[in-house]
């Protein structure tokens, strides 16, 4: 949607960390990495807010920081530095990557989250590790020139059609007041970066309850996500809250379409309150009827026209109007990735032992986790501001969410 660019509710930068095992070809990746830019050249071009609207501006190579830099003694403070230096939207390139060395190298990839979502992430990683593939045989290979195009909100429109999307507009609701996550400061100078692995004995037991229940993956992720948030946030009962599902819009689009590097996320929201004692099931069971009514309303399609509405005065216009209302745009949220198809890393010779995912940074008082599963192993991230909450906090939260997860097939 076209509301996510960095502001006050969030930062618009994601992360996908690619574990090799063994080496890779360090001149190899790095001129895969500055080809992936001339294949897709909205890459290389500069994100702006000119007059009312944002737009795309192109830029030569000459403006561009370094798309691509190699560590070759890195610790765990170098690692984070580089994850949480920020990409900014207006200082291109919009990817950047960082290479660090040892017996088992680490591939890692910053993105703009205004320039693609989790679908245009994966597009990405298969153009890059084709492009490696594809120099291991012709070294001297460019890809060939190609128009920048970018669908967005505009064009999911004009192929789901208007009258869908204004019928999902009126099934809209105010959103109650979000629950909280307590901020400890202002300061959002630090970040960190929490991952917690389900694998492959537990997630079989889960994809099998999941089955058993008539219930999707993404509902028992929902409900487990939901429960840790009441612990986390001491959530007074029957208190109503607002918890946000993204979701991706490129089946409303042509299938050749499909393939670009968009960000073409919607929205899925459910409304739910705490209940003392309530069973696992119970919970799921809530929450899977809240999604089917989602589903149903195609509420994705009445959020993204609304926010294209209200943008339609300019960005300033949402950012006075957020002001007076208190109305925000970022609430906890779940973001299911999905199965990571092996095809999409396929580095040739170099195996990929695993590939983690994590999200933009939601600010206080929201809270984001990030799903996605390679191979037999299901990741679960949580990026935060750590100097504005308290660490052991946001820890013992990810850690209730997976104990639910892994108590849910009991």
């Amino acid at each position: 949607m076209a509301i996510t660019y960095s502001g006050e509710a969030m930062g618009g930068q994601g992360h996908v960390r690619v574990l090799f095992r063994g080496r890779v070809d360090e001149e190899r990746l790095a001129r895969a990495v500055h080809l992936a830019i001339e294949a897709e050249p909205i890459l290389g071009y500069r994100f702006a807010v000119d007059g009312r609207r944002p737009c795309w501006h192109h830029t030569g190579e000459k403006e561009w920081a370094a798309p691509f830099e190699v560590f070759e003694t890195p610790d765990d403070q170098c690692l984070l530095d580089f994850l949480a230096d920020p990409a900014l939207p207006d200082r291109p390139p919009q990817v950047r990557a960082g290479l660090f060395r040892s017996q088992n190298d680490l591939l890692c990839i910053k993105l703009n989250h205004v320039v693609m979502d989790g679908g245009g992430l994966f597009r990405y990683l298969a153009l890059l590790s084709s492009l490696y593939r594809r120099l291991g045989e012709e070294p001297g290979y460019r890809p060939p020139n190609r128009v920048p195009r970018r669908h967005g909100p505009r064009q999911v429109l004009r192929h789901a059609g208007l009258l869908p999307a204004v019928r999902a507009l009126t099934c809209l609701r105010l959103p109650p007041p979000a629950l909280p996550i307590p901020g400890v400061s202002s300061d959002r100078s630090r970040q960190a970066f929490v991952l917690r692995q389900v694998g492959a004995k537990h997630l079989a037991a889960l994809l099998s309850y999941a089955r058993e229940q008539g219930a999707t993956v993404n509902d028992v992720l929902l409900a487990a996500f939901c429960r840790a948030l009441f612990a986390t946030c001491e959530a007074p009962p029957g208190r109503p809250f607002r918890v946000e599902v993204p979701v991706s819009l490129r089946r409303d689009l042509p299938e050749e379409s499909t393939g670009d590097l968009s960000n073409l996320t919607g929205l899925y929201a459910i409304t739910i309150d705490r209940r003392p004692d309530e069973p696992f099931e119970e919970t799921l069971a809530r929450v899977r009827a809240g999604m089917e009514r989602e589903k149903a309303n195609r509420t994705e399609l009445g959020e993204m026209l609304f926010v294209e509405m209200l943008l339609l005065p300019g960005p300033s216009f949402v950012e006075r109007l957020m002001g007076r209302t208190g109305y925000a745009f970022s609430h906890p949220s779940i973001s299911n990735l999905g199965s990571i198809d092996p095809r999409v890393v396929d580095f040739g010779p170099h195996p990929v032992e695993d590939v983690q995912v994590f999200g933009p940074i939601l600010f206080p008082p929201n809270i984001g986790v990030c799903v996605s599963t390679f191979g037999q192993r299901m990741s679960l991230t949580l990026h935060y501001c750590s100097s504005a909450v308290d660490p052991d906090l946001m820890e013992g939260f990810l850690g209730r969410f997976v104990d639910e997860l892994l108590g849910a097939p009991r």
